[in-house]
């Protein structure tokens, strides 16, 4: 008689393991689901930001749109990029779509920005799809030391 741990049948632990696979993954993409997201039209495009001494740079990825369609505003520290991307519309009453995978719709982003920046000399560039802010900073004083001399 052997004891210890018996080793399973390697096709039939592969199948049930693979349905427990398959049936955990879909309650875990049914929950992943936001409410309201299927139905959804509205889209958010992508953002960094990053900061050195001298700026803050933001790039926001807004492929497929003009420039004329997208908004920068500054106010109370708080940086707002928003748009609005049309969908395109096909001509003629012969054409369906068969895949539609690209957002439309309006949108709104909206970063609170650190104290100490300069508004008034934000430059931004709109390139392939790629919007670059760059928002220069004050130079902060920094605090005197002061040098108490005790008797």
């Amino acid at each position: 008689m052997q004891f210890g741990i018996k080793k399973r049948d390697n096709f039939y632990g592969s199948e049930i393991d693979a349905f427990r696979r398959s049936i955990s993954s879909l309650f875990d993409d049914f929950f992943s689901i936001k409410p309201g997201s299927m139905f959804e039209t509205d889209w958010v495009p992508t953002m960094d930001v990053h900061e050195d001494a001298k700026a803050i740079y933001v790039k926001a990825e807004i492929p497929g749109m003009d420039e004329k369609n997208i908004e920068v505003n500054i106010e109370n520290n708080y940086l707002t990029i928003k748009g609005e991307k049309s969908e395109e519309r096909h001509e003629g009453d012969d054409k369906r779509s068969l895949v539609t995978e690209r957002r439309f719709g309006s949108f709104q982003r909206t970063v609170r920005l650190p104290e100490g920046i300069k508004a008034d000399k934000v430059k931004a560039e709109f390139k392939n799809g790629v919007l670059s802010i760059d928002i220069p900073k004050d130079k902060i004083e920094e605090p005197k030391k002061i040098k108490i001399n005790v008797k």
